[in-house]
């Protein structure tokens, strides 16, 4: 069974010549991909080099531009906040010293003028 088996194999393997022209044919198929693959895309020779440039430049501008204005809302949105929590901080100190004047005046009883002291 092996030597059945090694004979196909040294058959199957056998050195054959290839037919005649195809080193040629090969060469020329080679050459013509390689040509064609020289040759721009349909899209790019559409946009050409100078085409692409501009196109990546309008994208990087309006990357930028964008993120500029979504930086500008976010610190508008901040500044807002803030202003907020000042008004409130002012409203309770506001409640909170009124309070304050009220004890300090009923502790003091009813007030007094203020004389001015003139020469």
């Amino acid at each position: 069974m092996s030597d059945r088996l090694e004979r196909e194999l040294k058959k199957a393997l056998q050195r054959v010549e290839p037919p005649a022209g195809f080193a040629e044919r090969v060469l020329a198929r080679a050459a013509r991909e390689e040509a064609k693959s020289a040759q721009p895309r349909a899209w790019f020779r559409w946009f050409g080099m100078s085409g692409l440039r501009w196109a990546v430049a309008c994208a990087l501008c309006l990357a930028l531009a964008g993120s500029a204005v979504l930086y500008r809302h976010q610190r508008q949105e901040k500044g807002e906040q803030a202003k907020e929590q000042v008004m409130l901080a002012l409203q309770i100190t506001s409640s909170k010293l009124r309070i304050a004047s009220e004890s300090v005046q009923q502790i003091s009883g009813p007030e007094q003028p203020v004389r001015s002291e003139e020469p």
